[in-house]
C-alpha cells in the first residue's frame, strides 16, 4: 500500500505512548516498538491515537473472525 499519511489507533495507552516517544524502550515489547519506529521513515506523517476499548469492539470482532477463518 502506498499511503503517505497514516493514523494508527489502539486501545493500549501504554503502547501508544511508547510509539509516540523517541526514547529507547526497555520493556518486554521493546523490539516491536523498535520495529514500529523503523517503519515510520516510510510515511510523511504517522499519528498514534489512543481509543477506548469500548469503541474498539468492531476491530476486535473483525480480528477474531479473521483468526478463526485462518486469514
Amino acid at each position: 500500500m502506498q499511503w503517505d499519511r497514516v493514523i494508527i489507533e489502539g486501545d493500549s495507552l501504554s503502547i501508544i505512548m511508547k510509539c509516540k516517544t523517541k526514547n529507547p524502550d526497555k520493556s518486554l515489547v521493546s523490539e516491536f516498538i523498535n520495529d514500529i519506529h523503523q517503519l515510520l521513515v516510510y510515511f510523511k506523517e504517522c499519528k498514534f491515537e489512543h481509543i477506548p476499548r469500548s469503541t474498539n469492539s468492531l476491530a476486535h470482532i473483525l480480528a477474531s473472525e479473521a483468526i478463526k477463518s485462518n486469514r
